[in-house]
């Protein structure tokens, strides 16, 4: 039995090609997004290599926590408004699929 292979259509590999770079894929582009975003949420052009790797450290930190520390170790702690919107782009860079419940506990936060 001899197998034909088929050739993968363009819009399919176009398709492909925009996921992996719309997720980063571990790449340097998504981790400079990250950065980019990281810097921005704290209100400067740039963030130096001690600082961005502070913040790498902390977003894996707070991606690993259990549920109910989540919510705590993300939005409770944070000192100001910068902070927590630098938390926010840890966790949309680093874990999304937690978006949603960081999301749900900061709307519940006292105005």
């Amino acid at each position: 039995m001899t197998r034909t292979l088929l050739p993968t259509p363009v819009p399919v590999l176009a398709s492909v090609a925009a996921v992996l770079l719309l997720t980063g894929c571990g790449s340097p582009s998504g981790e400079d997004a990250h950065r980019a975003a990281a810097a921005a949420a704290l209100g400067r052009d740039q963030l130096t290599d001690t600082t961005w790797a502070e913040i790498q450290s902390e977003a894996e930190s707070t991606c690993e926590e259990e549920e109910g520390v989540f919510a705590l170790a993300t939005t409770m702690t944070a000192e100001d408004d910068a902070e927590l919107a630098l938390r926010r782009v840890n966790v949309e860079h680093v874990c999304p699929d937690r978006l949603e419940e960081l999301d749900e506990v900061v709307a519940g936060l006292p105005g």
